[in-house]
């Protein structure tokens, strides 16, 4: 058990015996219920490499559990949404897209996959996110599922036989499709060269020979990594642990207007919903989400570092004239004012 949930536990305890337990009780289930996340996008376009990508890694979603689903483009519902487009942007796309609501929480990251096969990966993203109005990462997909072990190889990369082909005398002509790869004459067997393809499909092989022909001292774990960041899994992974963190932020603030609500017309839990309220956990929550809602980090540090955050917050929500930035900037000066407490 985390410490939001202890709190919560407390929450629900101290409300049991009064007339809002069931109003709490859900609200409470509402907050810990597992999270929806879901990969989207027209068939083929790479949905099944995205979702072993991210399904990877472990995401801070402050004690949720994260549940990954692959989803066609009938519908955009899930918290978190990774949609993939290959190619050019699809009026599927624009239609699914533009159901959701363009916030820096909304929770949507647009991915632009099989990067390995355009021209100008960086270029094409860009124009995608110019036409959609969102950012689009440029990723190869397949490529970065295989160098993780989890792509449809299900084993991890044989750096042996890369080296192999890479020492080979290779014709300019032999990687450039898989048919003449797999007829080089090379001291690699067809099975082999085929779970190479497979692992990181041929235009991954290409730039890890490249990296291997101009530095052959590079360490397996070296020239990997600088292949790992040619796929764009590294801005993939971040827009997504970003996306679920403003997610479960999302949460918190929900629960907190719910509960508020629920102690307005209830007399015997308020005392409980202002206990929580006041709780370290509960003023750290609401510190992130108002951190995510405006796009700054959280500094640490210091007594005098989280004394000046304080006084710069007070200021900037005395001056804010939207009432959504002024509340922001408020959470941030109870935070830094709390940490000053400890």
């Amino acid at each position: 058990m985390d410490v939001a949930e202890a709190g919560l536990g407390r929450l629900r305890d101290r409300a049991a015996s009064s007339d809002a337990h069931a109003a709490v009780e859900s609200a409470v289930h509402e907050r810990l219920r597992p999270m929806t996340a879901r990969v989207t996008g027209r068939t083929g376009v790479g949905k099944s490499a995205v979702l072993a990508v991210v399904g990877s890694v472990s995401l801070d979603a402050d004690g949720l559990d994260v549940r990954w689903h692959e989803g066609r483009t009938d519908s955009s519902e899930g918290e978190v949404l990774v949609h993939v487009i290959a190619g050019a942007v699809s009026p599927v796309d624009t239609a699914l897209l533009g159901s959701r609501p363009k916030d820096v929480l909304d929770g949507t990251v647009v991915v632009l996959t099989k990067a390995d096969t355009l021209d100008d990966p960086a270029a094409a993203a860009a124009a995608a996110s110019e036409q959609l109005g969102r950012t689009v990462l440029p990723v190869m997909g397949t490529t970065a599922a295989g160098l993780r072990g989890v792509g449809r190889a299900g084993a991890p990369l044989d750096m042996a036989d890369v080296r192999a082909v890479a020492s080979a005398d290779l014709r300019p002509t032999d990687l450039m499709t898989v048919e003449r790869f797999r007829a080089a004459d090379i001291a690699v067997s067809t099975r082999r060269r085929d779970a190479l393809i497979e692992c990181i499909e041929l235009r991954g092989l290409a730039l890890l020979v490249d990296v291997l022909r101009q530095r052959p001292a590079v360490s397996d774990a070296d020239a990997a990594r600088m292949l790992a960041d040619a796929t764009g899994a590294d801005a993939l992974i971040a827009a997504v642990s970003t996306a679920v963190s403003a997610a479960a932020a999302a949460r918190d603030a929900e629960l907190h207007r719910t509960v508020q609500q629920i102690s307005a017309g209830h007399r015997r839990v308020r005392d409980a919903v202002e206990s929580y309220l006041a709780s370290d956990e509960a003023v750290a929550a609401e510190m992130r989400y108002a951190a995510l809602r405006l796009g700054v980090p959280i500094e640490t540090g210091s007594e005098q570092v989280a004394l000046e955050q304080a006084v710069l917050w007070k200021r900037r929500a005395a001056a804010a004239g939207d009432p959504d930035v002024r509340r922001a900037a408020l959470a941030l000066c109870r935070g830094h004012v709390r940490m000053l407490r400890r």
